[in-house]
């Protein structure tokens, strides 16, 4: 049996791969097994059926299928992985008995990304496995650099357009109450021209992980959706509870305390400060998220035209009435 080499076991330790293998014949289990056990998370499992289910369970990296099994065949399993949501865009290997260019191609047409014909060769079967490991590990990073913003390290724009609708969507069927709300820092184009934006920069990190760190404590999370602005959720419980919450997050920035005296002669605290608007709801069928981050936009806008260094908070769940709360 081949051995691994020095790049395969460095590319296998940057992430604890899990490779699900299908087939109804012990001995061919066995084999696959002995192969990359030292290196990956094997799963293995002797039906289609059983091979389902694990891999909704297990979220493989890579399936590694045999098609002739009783029952139900790979073919006939690889068109359910395909249909399944979740499932789609696991990586599925055919290795099999079966030798026909037809069968190839039919298998190669309904999405695996490589056939493998028994009896086979444990180098090659370990080389092409670690080459779509290899893909998958780079499309694993294409996908984190899309989805977070370099600067600030916080999930970016697309990334909240997945989160929230999906928490939106368990909030609704748990019917809790869940608080989405708008940050954006104070006279930040002032603290650009005045200390410049390689500095601007340094102060939207320090805010950026304040606040995630505090949002964090609640179960909540916040995104990076414009140049100074940060979109947020977190799980409330009452309205006390959620105020609370939001008034410690303008008080976690006051206390880094970054001086801002560019505004001293416009505000009467010359230190970096945010501004939140905020909204309570229940999710249900007759809002959605975006009506509801409309709805806390406008309260971030009175207080971007009064006070800023505050909060304006809507509860719309408090007697089934709109009531209008003002932090400051």
């Amino acid at each position: 049996m081949h051995s691994f080499t020095k790049e395969e076991q460095r590319r296998a330790g940057e992430q604890n791969y899990t490779i699900l293998c299908i087939d109804d014949e012990s001995v061919n289990l066995k084999v696959l097994a002995s192969i990359f056990k030292d290196h990956y998370n094997i799963v293995v499992c002797k039906s289609a059926k059983q091979g389902f289910q694990l891999a909704l369970h297990e979220s493989p990296d890579i399936i590694l299928l045999d098609v002739l099994m009783p029952e139900e065949n790979g073919f006939e399993l690889m068109e359910k992985l395909k249909q399944h949501p979740k499932l789609t865009d696991i990586p599925v290997i055919f290795i099999t008995g079966l030798q026909d260019a037809e069968d190839e191609e039919k298998g190669l047409m309904m999405g695996a990304c490589d056939y493998i014909q028994k009896p086979f060769n444990h180098g090659i079967v370990r080389a092409r496995v670690n080459t779509h490991l290899e893909i998958v590990r780079q499309r694993n990073l294409l996908q984190k650099f899309a989805l977070f913003d370099s600067l600030t390290e916080l999930p970016n724009r697309r990334k909240w357009q997945q989160d929230s609708v999906d928490y939106w969507l368990s909030s609704k069927n748990a019917q809790s109450p869940m608080v989405y709300g708008i940050i954006d820092v104070d006279h930040f184009k002032k603290y650009n021209d005045h200390y410049g934006h390689q500095q601007g920069d340094v102060v939207l990190r320090k805010i950026a992980n304040i606040v995630r760190r505090t949002l964090f404590e609640f179960g909540g999370a916040i995104f990076r959706c414009g140049g100074e602005e940060f979109y947020f959720y977190f799980p409330a419980s009452q309205q006390c509870d959620a105020e609370s919450k939001l008034a410690t997050c303008l008080k976690s920035v006051e206390q880094l305390a970054i001086p801002h005296h560019a505004i001293s002669a416009i505000s009467a605290s010359s230190h970096v400060s945010i501004s939140i608007g905020a909204i309570q709801v229940i999710p249900n069928e007759k809002n959605s998220v975006e009506q509801v981050m409309q709805q806390a936009d406008e309260r971030l806008y009175i207080v971007k035209n009064s006070t800023r260094n505050a909060v304006s908070y809507l509860n719309l769940n408090v007697d089934e009435q709109q009531i209008s709360l003002d932090i400051s």
